[in-house]
């Protein structure tokens, strides 16, 4: 509720200066009683813009919370980023000591860089990815490589 509040202050100010000077270029006032309804209308919609925008960013953070895993943001303090609730922390941490558990047994491998990760593919092989729009033949032989592949790399 409090970013709710900040953007809704930031916005509301911001409109109000803007019509404030532009109606000053011509000759008006904003105080002016004839002006009530654009104020109006001026605090209505930075109310709505600042809850369209707390909305985006509410469903941002859950997203980076499920997908972050508990490691700490690049950005350090973030303004609009509420804090992780006592359940997610929980959470994090015992996915993080399983994994360091399966790490220390050997049966997963410790992180590697992406660009580590990515093996060049040889040149002479068939695409192993097609367009939707392509034949179902294309597409089945495209598939049918992939499998293939996996089985070589003990993927399958």
């Amino acid at each position: 509720m409090t970013r709710y509040f900040a953007l809704f202050g930031a916005l509301a100010l911001i409109a109000l200066t803007l019509m404030a000077g532009l109606l000053a270029q011509q000759g008006y006032s904003l105080m002016d009683p004839k002006m009530a309804p654009m104020v109006l209308v001026a605090i209505l919609v930075a109310g709505y813009v600042a809850w369209r925008i707390n909305g985006i960013l509410k469903r941002r953070s859950r997203a980076q919370g499920e997908g972050a895993s508990g490691k700490a943001k690049a950005s350090g303090f973030d303004f609009f980023a509420p804090k992780p609730s006592a359940t997610q922390s929980a959470r994090a941490a015992r996915v993080a000591a399983q994994r360091k558990k399966l790490e220390a047994e050997g049966k997963i491998d410790e992180e590697v860089a992406p660009e580590a990760k990515v093996e060049p593919e040889p040149e002479n092989s068939a695409p192993v990815r097609v367009s939707q729009s392509a034949p179902i033949k294309d597409r089945m032989a495209a598939r049918a490589e992939r499998v293939r592949r996996a089985k070589e790399q003990g993927k399958l």
